[in-house]
């Protein structure tokens, strides 16, 4: 049950991170793996899915570390088994071509932008605006203060909408 419930937040956390689908899934796999095998450790049950995360950061690391991980994100690598990937229907376009095209110009762009960012900032946007984590949890998951993650996902943001000025500032004249 644990697994249904956490599987694709983790996947995704974790592609996001390391680009490469099948590393990705191998990861996730070890993730739940290494949770299963501490399990008794956990003291507080509530804090699972921090715990979790915090797993997976570790597993990433030893990836990048290790040289067989990019810690870069690709649309192209967010294939369709990505929960995240906006699908044509899920946009309310009405089949219009032209708006399919921007949908997926600015997912590129989104996904381009994240990419520019540092590991450490990126991971916290992807957990916090993809998987819907609070800063203690995310906290938790990384090893950090919560104040820190906050500090990191205000920088993030700024340099997000920087790299984002022409499709904020083209839906703020829509507006």
């Amino acid at each position: 049950m644990l697994y249904r419930s956490h599987q694709a937040g983790v996947y995704t956390f974790i592609l996001s991170q390391v680009r490469e689908a099948e590393l990705a899934a191998d990861l996730t796999q070890q993730t739940f793996v290494r949770a299963w095998e501490s399990l008794r450790r956990l003291r507080e049950p509530g804090a699972f899915r921090g715990w979790l995360y915090r797993i997976a950061s570790n597993l990433i690391l030893d990836e990048v570390k290790s040289g067989r991980a990019r810690q870069e994100v690709s649309a192209s690598a967010l294939g369709e088994d990505d929960p995240t990937a906006t699908t044509p229907a899920a946009l309310d376009d009405g089949g219009d071509p032209e708006a399919m095209l921007e949908s997926a110009e600015l997912r590129q762009a989104v996904w381009s932008a994240l990419n520019e960012l540092s590991p450490e900032h990126r991971a916290a946007v992807v957990m916090h605006h993809l998987e819907g984590m609070g800063v203690s949890e995310i906290a938790t998951a990384v090893g950090v203060r919560p104040g820190t993650i906050m500090s990191r996902l205000a920088r993030a943001r700024e340099a997000l909408r920087k790299s984002l000025s022409q499709y904020v500032e083209a839906t703020d004249e829509g507006m």
